[in-house]
């Protein structure tokens, strides 16, 4: 189900503020080009795409700012599910402050390629064997 008005609860959750779809039709797995032009005509600008019974999607111009996206996103979504399991109503961003929050987020892109830069150093000292430097 498309949520008619996301709520905007934690910081987090403010750096997808105008970046998510949703696509509501699950139509199995993607293995033709007809599915793949379906799911990107339900993105349409958003670079974020909540798929129907299957996960999210996220694009972006590199893979440090695609992986940065859904590590700030499941994080973002887990504290929404355990703020909504309290029961108690949430404490919404108001609009207006969403969005100029959302707007400060994305004029730093530094800290995603600083962040995915700092996980493959720990990949490669963790696990040198696996590391692809």
């Amino acid at each position: 189900m498309i949520p008619a008005d996301p709520e905007w609860a934690s910081q987090n959750a403010l750096k997808f503020h105008g970046r998510v779809a949703y696509d509501d039709s699950y139509n199995g797995l993607a293995l033709d080009e007809a599915e793949g032009n379906r799911m990107c005509a339900q993105a349409k600008d958003a670079d974020v795409l909540f798929l129907a019974n299957h996960g999210v999607a996220a694009c972006g111009p590199s893979v440090a700012t695609a992986f940065d996206d859904l590590y700030y996103l499941e994080r973002a979504c887990m504290l929404q599910v355990l703020a909504m399991g309290t029961g108690r109503p949430l404490r919404v961003v108001p609009e207006q402050i969403a969005g100029l929050t959302a707007d400060q987020m994305a004029q730093d892109s530094e800290q995603t390629e600083l962040h995915f830069a700092a996980l493959k150093r720990m990949l490669d000292r963790d696990e040198p064997a696996r590391s692809r430097s």
